[in-house]
């Protein structure tokens, strides 16, 4: 089962559901004992908004969700 990415579309603000791989990128720590671990979306297709038709997410770019 592939995880869903739901994200506003920045052009009309409609909310649009599509498939992603969910990946963790090791960021550097001060600590040496503390990994951090940031999650980031790689989205599996082309998608595009269901109001405005614009491209909202491509499988050659990663992306971070910020809103929850």
């Amino acid at each position: 089962m592939t995880p869903n990415l739901k994200m506003k579309c920045s052009c009309c603000g409609h909310w649009n559901r599509f498939p992603v791989n969910k990946i963790f990128i090791e960021q550097p720590s001060q600590e040496t004992k503390v990994k951090v671990l940031i999650p980031v979306y790689k989205p599996l297709e082309t998608s595009k908004c269901k109001k405005c038709g614009k491209i909202i997410a491509e499988p050659k770019e990663l992306m971070c969700n910020l809103e929850r």
